[in-house]
């Protein structure tokens, strides 16, 4: 369970605690119980220091632990346990409910209750004993005039501190806690509970066709991006190479444009031709990018460590690489457009050119400035276009786009025969895991359905198979370093 969630269940009993005065005045008859409600806000300081945990932008140790002082009038050090887990937090809270329960004759929903408003105001306002309440309440030995509220003054106030560990601390965690601190596993935890609603057996062969689709993928991007990035660019003088068709007052602008650049020529780049407007991805992204998915791949066809991942793929396996597939194609966009037959080399150089004309103070509209240079444009265009290997571009072009389908086919395949969460298996386990645990904290054993595992036979082929695997790892290392030395 999440820490954070376990931190609100945790205040949210405490608030229940006091706020039932049956329960607040118990704290002065019964020492065990006292003890189990001062362990509670103790790991409500592990939940806030280790995991940073906290309730409405509050830290509630201190408010709960103040509110404990003031109902005992005693002074009560609380400290952090040492090597306390979140599932140790989970077992203490599990024990106090059901100790409620069974010796107090509490409801469970009374003390789960999270329907009121929490606040600092309520705490306080429950944190107080009357007379009444105790003569209803109270034993008759415990019987004593109630005392002033001290607990505001400063050298009455609990000591919340991290530092000055105590020896009371261990004593307190395994008070009354049959576990002694620690909590049987979780089926969901144990490499004998398969969650899943079937055991595919062409998995192997799933992992390897995406592993080979995705690294594909990734190796045609690479090499388009490479073969964009490297082509040296098309220069373009101040005379646009000799070549006519432009407007007097365009060739003026491009002048001007040039001088202001302070440049005699300037470079049109092969991405430019193909809509790629920063060259394709960085040579350092493209690395990047080629190592995060070297391992992904590595992680689809890497021997499964346990037997759930012999049968699936997990999820984040899948994410990775969908991103990377959305980030690569998107960046090519212009360049899908231009093998499905659109002008792409055209619309960029034009719009490029028209772009320097709007700077030079070009009042006409797109339309009527191409009409009266559309002959230049093409000119220059068609030997743009030979000084660079568009052929070889649109190729590759080609076969990135069927790479991408192919892999987005792949993705899509895989989770459609991935196996599923099994529902009704893992409400069975919890179900009994929580009778395990609720008969244990009475004393009494509870021997949980063995028909939730996987058949031992399974479990043990698996391990065996997987140290086999080891090994041969192993003999192999250990020969080639007998031939290195010979």
């Amino acid at each position: 369970m999440e820490a954070n969630k376990i931190y609100q269940n945790s205040i949210f009993l405490l608030a229940n605690l006091i706020k039932d005065e049956k329960l607040r005045v118990e704290l002065l008859n019964n020492l065990d119980y006292k003890k189990q409600v001062i362990e509670l806000v103790n790991n409500l300081l592990i939940l806030e220091i280790d995991e940073n945990c906290s309730f409405k932008d509050k830290k509630w140790g201190p408010i709960f632990g103040k509110s404990l002082v003031n109902i005992t009038k005693e002074k009560i050090k609380f400290v952090k346990p040492d090597n306390k887990t979140i599932d140790d937090i989970l077992s203490d809270i599990t024990y106090l409910q059901t100790y409620c329960f069974n010796n107090l004759q509490i409801a469970r929903d009374t003390l789960t209750d999270e329907s009121f408003e929490l606040s600092e105001e309520f705490v306080k306002e429950n944190s107080k004993i009357s007379n009444e309440m105790k003569e209803k309440y109270l034993k008759s030995s415990e019987k004593t005039v109630i005392e002033p509220e001290i607990v505001d003054k400063q050298k009455e106030k609990p000591n919340t501190e991290i530092p000055d560990y105590s020896n009371m601390a261990g004593a307190q965690s395994a008070q009354g806690n049959p576990f002694m601190g620690t909590v049987p596993l979780h089926p969901l935890q144990d490499p004998r509970f398969y969650p899943y609603n079937n055991k595919p057996k062409y998995t192997k062969w799933l992992k390897l066709s995406l592993a080979i689709s995705i690294g594909i993928f990734t190796l045609l991007f690479i090499v388009l991006s490479i073969f964009v990035q490297v082509a040296k660019p098309y220069l373009i003088d101040n005379e646009f190479n000799s070549i006519a068709g432009f407007s007097q007052e365009f060739q003026k602008q491009w002048k001007e444009f040039l001088s202001s650049e302070k440049v005699d020529k300037m470079g049109w780049l092969f991405a430019n031709s193909l809509g790629m407007q920063a060259g394709g991805m960085g040579i350092a992204y493209i690395i990047i990018m080629a190592l995060i998915i070297s391992w992904t791949i590595y992680t689809i066809v890497q021997p499964p460590k346990t037997y759930r991942q012999k049968f699936i793929i997990p999820g984040m396996t899948l994410v990775i690489p969908s991103m990377f597939l959305i980030m690569m194609a998107f960046s090519f966009i212009k360049g899908f457009s231009y093998i499905f037959g659109s002008d792409v080399p055209l619309s960029q150089l034009s719009g490029s050119l028209f772009n320097v004309a709007k700077q030079q103070g070009e009042k006409a509209n797109f339309s009527d400035w191409y009409n009266l240079n559309q002959s230049g444009i093409k000119e220059l265009l068609s030997e743009i276009n030979s000084s660079f290997n568009m052929t070889g571009a649109k190729v590759l072009f080609w076969l990135f786009f069927v790479s991408l389908l192919m892999t987005a086919g792949t993705i899509i395949l895989t989770l459609c025969l991935n196996p599923k969460l099994d529902r009704d298996k893992i409400s069975k386990a919890n179900h009994e895991y929580q009778t395990m645990i609720a008969e244990a904290m009475q004393g009494r054993k509870y021997e949980m359905d063995q028909s939730i595992y996987e058949d031992k036979k399974d479990i043990d082929d698996f391990l065996a198979e997987l140290q086999n695997g080891k090994n041969k790892h192993n003999n192999k290392n250990k020969n080639d370093e007998k031939d290195q030395d010979a």
